[in-house]
């Protein structure tokens, strides 16, 4: 098996995606599997490393990739050491995040030679996520979501907690494994509702 260690692309935004990417030393064109972590995720949390191992011995081209505003950094993919960047984090970037590593799967010429066929994997968050980015890109030929959310805005709190929100301008959620406390800026709100059209997974599910 071959394997790119942390390799950084352009993000969406202003921050880096940090990806790996797992092959099979046999030759040949492979298709291509590109996974979507979740929410409070990474590349290489829990199982993932050895799920991308598996789908590499299975002959696929497999690739991991960080959010860019995952709270991960560039000299620590691992665990969450930015956490301004988590704030500043959104469901649009990450549907955009998701379309720069698909650009790099299929342009890059640092991987091996592909067979053409993209297919997405993501778990839970990334999931729904995966599912929105499918059904806007025809070079995503194949789909698959492992616990995946089907409605983003269901996860919003809503009534006098979602106006505490607004007015304290940041709410924070407890990390129960780092015992940090994590920052979401009310611009994650603002942002699904500027683009709530483009971010409802049923609907996109329903066209796919």
């Amino acid at each position: 098996m071959a394997k790119l260690t942390n390799h950084v692309i352009s993000g969406c935004r202003t921050q880096s995606v940090i990806l790996d990417a797992y092959w099979p030393d046999k030759g040949g064109r492979l298709p291509t599997v590109i996974f979507s972590h979740g929410y409070k995720g990474y590349k290489d949390w829990g199982a993932w490393p050895g799920v991308a191992q598996k789908f590499s011995a299975a002959g696929f081209l497999f690739i991991a990739f960080n959010f860019s505003y995952n709270g991960g950094t560039v000299d620590q993919p691992i665990d969450f050491p930015d956490l301004e960047s988590f704030g500043q984090n959104n469901y649009s970037t990450e549907l955009g995040d998701l379309r720069c590593v698909v650009d790099f799967a299929v342009e890059s010429g640092v991987l091996p030679e592909r067979n053409g066929e993209v297919c997405l994997i993501g778990h839970s968050r990334g999931g729904g996520i995966a599912l929105l980015a499918a059904e806007a890109d025809e070079r995503i030929r194949k789909l698959a979501t492992w616990a995946g959310v089907s409605d983003f805005k269901k996860r919003f709190p809503q009534g006098e907690e979602l106006e505490l929100w607004r007015q304290q301008g940041v709410n924070h959620v407890r990390n129960g494994r780092t015992h940090q406390d994590m920052p979401h800026y009310f611009q994650f709100y603002e942002d699904f509702v500027a683009h709530e059209a483009e971010l409802d997974i049923q609907a996109a599910a329903k066209r796919i």
